[in-house]
């Protein structure tokens, strides 16, 4: 049975088998369309001749040039309809296949997840290379029996109601769905929540002989398009389920009509996710093998956020909060040697209230990073993005009410339309490093012109120095580092027990420059040797999402927890070195790389062992 043809759900209702002799009159599952129910197509055969009515073909004289000609004539349109028919292909946007329980999922699925046990592929041998750092996994030899052993310890947290090893193993196939059609049901409606769980080929009587017992008294069935549909509880739980099964799949879910939906979609009686463009599109994108998938579809929830708030006071709801959850989202788990990797890849709509998409490019940024950077993220078009969430939420807020806030004494002291200030930053990061006792961190961005940066950031310093007359303990100096002038903020104590805290603002070779005194001396000063571009775990991240890319975060593991561990009380330490430390240890860095493709932002998350 291949992954196209719907299985066959036996009828549990206790009707005898029907023989290999018996024909249906009726076909379990169906398409529309086609020949009627019941209709046999009988195909004509192919006579010798032509029929009595044809025209006897009229044959004339051929010559060996005529043939040739007409040979030739022949292969060039076999060439031509055999290139366009490449083309259309090629040009065409590929689709994925969708697995066995993506089947079941209606059209109207809301969230999807979708687990491979079975570790298709490349992932067995790569997440047991994965989870060799971690303890108890050392011995990639014995990860089958490791990872039975810790399936049967999740198991028997369940009271001994079920064993991994006795009741599940025997017939699961390895393959689990987790979907549903609202993330946001109505008070007083149970979750919507199905699951579907793959059986291994010719296992069913297994399956059988474990759910058989179970579904007893008190378990009520229905007959449902032929197939039975079994409602009640199991032993030591107080939800209601309601469930069916088949030689290829079991299917269980919170609500009875969640269960029918979700067999109509597997029988094509209703449309389902695997028959939506964008799904199979974004799907043919992924590894064939991965360890998971999932999707979200937040477009019914934003319309119902949008029912349930309504008009707020000078606000359209179809704002950019709103456009940001009616997204759909498409991703996938996959296990490398040395780390896990996350891609999600995010649709963002044609009349989506948003700004654009960055454009993927490489920046310099990261060589003025420190080395030691605990994080560091790095974004673009960030001028661009503070006019248009001005332009969009703030000025439409100033002059909403009774009585509008007059915008141009904003306007002719900053000398520009507020939504125009910041146009001149381009790319900007910002990195945090050291500990909580002496940490250094700061903004470095790229602007298109130093004469209006420099002039703006003036502005912003008279006006802060001018707010600052009326007291406060804060000083401005004005400091010269190299070719850099530097204007020094310095709070002397501003809050109760605070130390002298002296922020850095400059202006100088086409980069601002705002954080610490140390951060910005620092970015000065800093050669590539000694910055983050220069660790080779963050060229690697770069290597593996795009050098030109829409964004970046970087995350020292490794060394937040080395900074936690000198925080951890004694009387938790012991604790700690037992049951977390451990586990913690083979941590090494996250990255997260972001790309623009195709008017979709792709995410790819990698979180790295040492």
């Amino acid at each position: 049975m291949t992954d196209h043809e719907p299985s066959s759900f036996n009828d549990l209702s206790g009707s005898p088998d029907e023989t290999p002799t018996q024909v249906e009159s009726k076909p379990l599952f169906s398409r529309a369309g086609g020949a009627a129910e019941g209709t046999v197509v009988a195909e004509t055969p192919a006579s010798d001749g032509p029929p009595p009515s044809a025209t006897p073909p009229v044959v004339g004289p051929m010559t060996m040039n005529s043939r040739w000609r007409w040979a030739v004539v022949g292969l060039a349109t076999v060439l031509v309809v055999g290139l366009l028919g490449a083309v259309f292909v090629l040009a065409g946007p590929k689709t994925g296949a969708p697995s066995t329980v993506a089947r079941y999922a209606p059209s109207n699925t809301a969230g999807y997840l979708e687990l491979r046990q079975d570790l298709p592929g490349d992932q067995h041998n790569l997440l047991a290379q994965l989870m060799s750092h971690f303890p108890g996994f050392a011995d990639q030899a014995a990860f089958d029996q490791k990872i039975d052993e810790t399936f049967q310890s999740l198991s028997e947290r369940s009271d001994g109601a079920v064993s991994w090893q006795d009741d599940i193993k025997p017939w699961f196939g390895g393959d689990i769905g987790l979907f549903s059609s609202t993330l946001n049901p109505r008070p007083g409606t149970p979750p919507s929540m199905t699951f579907a769980f793959t059986v291994k080929n010719g296992q069913k009587a297994a399956l059988e002989g474990w759910l058989t017992p179970l579904v007893g008294a008190g378990w009520q069935q229905v007959t449902y398009e032929g197939q039975t549909l079994w409602s009640g509880q199991f032993p030591g739980s107080a939800t209601r389920v309601s469930l069916t099964w088949s030689d290829e799949a079991l299917v269980l879910s919170a609500r009875i009509e969640d269960l029918e939906a979700a067999l109509d979609a597997r029988a094509d009686r209703a449309p389902g996710l695997a028959d939506d463009q964008y799904f199979l599109q974004q799907l043919a994108a992924l590894h064939a093998d991965r360890l998971g998938t999932f999707y979200f579809d937040g477009r019914a929830l934003a319309q119902e956020m949008r029912d349930q708030m309504g008009v707020l006071p000078g606000l359209d709801t179809t704002d950019a909060m709103l456009d940001a959850i009616a997204i759909r989202v498409l991703g996938e788990v996959r296990a490398e040697s040395d780390h896990l990797a996350f891609t999600m890849r995010t649709e963002r709509a044609a009349n989506s209230n948003a700004p654009p998409l960055p454009a993927n490019r490489s920046t310099d940024l990261a060589e003025l990073a420190p080395h030691d950077a605990l994080f560091y993220a790095e974004v673009r078009d960030v001028g661009q993005n503070i006019s248009f969430y001005i332009e969009q939420t703030l000025l439409p807020l100033a002059s909403a009410g009774s009585a509008p806030f007059d915008l141009s004494a904003i306007q002719q002291m900053l000398g520009v339309p507020p939504q125009d200030f910041f146009d001149f930053i381009v790319d900007a990061s910002v990195s945090y490093s050291g500990f909580a006792g002496a940490p250094d961190f700061g903004l470095v961005a790229t602007v298109d012109d130093n004469a209006i940066a420099t002039a703006r950031v003036n502005k912003i310093v008279s006006l802060l120095h001018a707010a600052m007359q009326f007291g406060g303990g804060v000083t401005f100096d004005q400091e010269q580092h190299g070719a850099a002038s530097l204007t020094v903020i310095t709070v002397n104590g501003g809050f109760e027990g605070a130390p002298e805290t002296s922020v850095a603002i400059s202006v100088t070779g086409g980069r601002l420059l705002i954080g610490t005194h140390d951060f910005v001396i620092g970015v000065l000063d800093r050669t590539r040797d000694q910055s983050l571009a220069a660790r080779p775990e963050y060229q690697a991240a770069l290597t593996a999402g795009g050098a030109a890319n829409a964004g970046v975060v970087f995350v020292d593991i490794a060394a937040a927890i080395s900074a936690y561990e000198t925080l951890v009380p004694a009387d938790m330490r012991v604790d700690y070195d037992l049951n977390q430390g451990p586990f913690l240890a083979p941590l090494s860095h996250l990255a997260m790389i972001t790309t623009t493709e195709a008017g979709q932002q792709v995410n790819h998350v990698f979180l790295y062992v040492k």
